[in-house]
């Protein structure tokens, strides 16, 4: 199974549209979101471009939290998890969030196939043991070229793509 990684798009939907096409046509049919979308109207276009299941945490910039919450509730196919996501998808235990601190203590906890962590617009990718510890970077581009990543559940890897 192939999961779309994402995170930071702070109101990118240029590049927002650019990767969920680039994702769809994979194909991955379920997206992990760590965090800062920035605005509800980018919530909105990612529900209507994405047909296929968003498990999303909040990042720093998603603000109010209620009102993300709320929205995201009313979404077809849609996970909101608040700051961070200890979920199963594709046989593979994952843990999700915005923040890298918060990501590094969850390998302490609990034994994850995989950990996923945003908020640095960098992508990166380090095996710890048989965990992998990965960002997919950033939609924004702030750094350089925007990028996301793919989880391939049977294979256990992660690949990166730039836009």
């Amino acid at each position: 199974m192939l999961l779309g990684l994402i995170s930071d798009i702070h109101d990118n939907t240029i590049n927002l549209r650019a990767a969920l096409d680039r994702l769809r046509a994979l194909p991955c049919d379920t997206l992990l979101f760590m965090g800062d979308l920035e605005s509800l109207s980018t919530l909105r276009l990612l529900r209507e471009q994405w047909h296929g299941t968003l498990h999303l945490v909040l990042g720093n910039n998603d603000t109010p939290e209620p009102d993300f919450l709320r929205t995201a509730e009313q979404l077809p196919h849609t996970h909101h998890h608040g700051r961070s996501a200890d979920i199963q998808v594709g046989g593979r235990r994952i843990f999700m969030t915005h923040s890298p601190r918060v990501a590094e203590q969850a390998l302490t906890f609990a034994p994850y196939d995989a950990v996923f962590y945003g908020h640095t617009h960098l992508a990166d990718l380090q095996s710890l043991g048989t965990t992998l510890f990965a960002n997919p970077g950033d939609l924004q581009g702030r750094y350089g070229a925007p990028s996301y990543a793919v989880y391939d559940t049977t294979a256990h890897s992660v690949t990166h793509y730039s836009l």
